[in-house]
């Protein structure tokens, strides 16, 4: 079992519940206001509280989960989280396409999300961001006395991730 939001290196539990997080893997497994299922927090008058529970469906009373995720630690401060795991999928395909246009990128993550295809993660990179990528990359391997790999085209770049639990991955 694997915990999916992903935002980024350094982050805490609580901190990513504070900022209502996401990251790469939102597109399947959703952000943390989808991954949260309890927490325990204490209010501003000092008072101790815990909301949610550990049955994946309630329907009784407010829910106040989802109002504390992403509340930036103006409604109380986060103590305790229980956030739900993922099973780890066998089949994990990855693959970037360059497109002409930006528009035409997003037009190929729509069509993807429409046809079923099961996408995992979804990434899209501009051309300045591939330009600052390619500037990275290349002054790390000069420092690490590389030998020079090929710069990536400076095109709007999706990067991909499929997963699933059989072949047609």
């Amino acid at each position: 079992m694997q915990f999916m939001v992903d935002p980024g290196a350094d982050c805490t539990i609580g901190g990513m519940v504070a900022c209502g997080a996401s990251g790469t893997a939102a597109v399947k497994y959703g952000t943390m206001r989808e991954n949260v299922l309890s927490l325990e927090i204490v209010l501003p008058d000092g008072t101790h509280a815990t909301c949610g529970s550990r049955a994946l469906k309630s329907s009784a009373g407010y829910d106040l989960v989802s109002v504390m995720t992403g509340s930036e630690g103006t409604l109380g401060v986060i103590c305790n989280v229980t956030v739900k795991l993922h099973p780890i999928p066998s089949h994990i395909l990855a693959a970037s396409c360059a497109f002409e246009d930006l528009h035409s990128a997003a037009e190929a993550v729509v069509a993807l999300r429409y046809t079923g295809v099961p996408l995992a993660r979804c990434e899209i990179l501009d051309e300045a961001s591939l330009k600052a990528f390619n500037q990275s990359r290349s002054q790390r391997e000069e420092e690490s006395g590389g030998t020079g790999t090929t710069p990536m085209d400076v095109k709007p770049t999706l990067f991909l991730e499929f997963s699933g639990h059989d072949e047609t991955v």
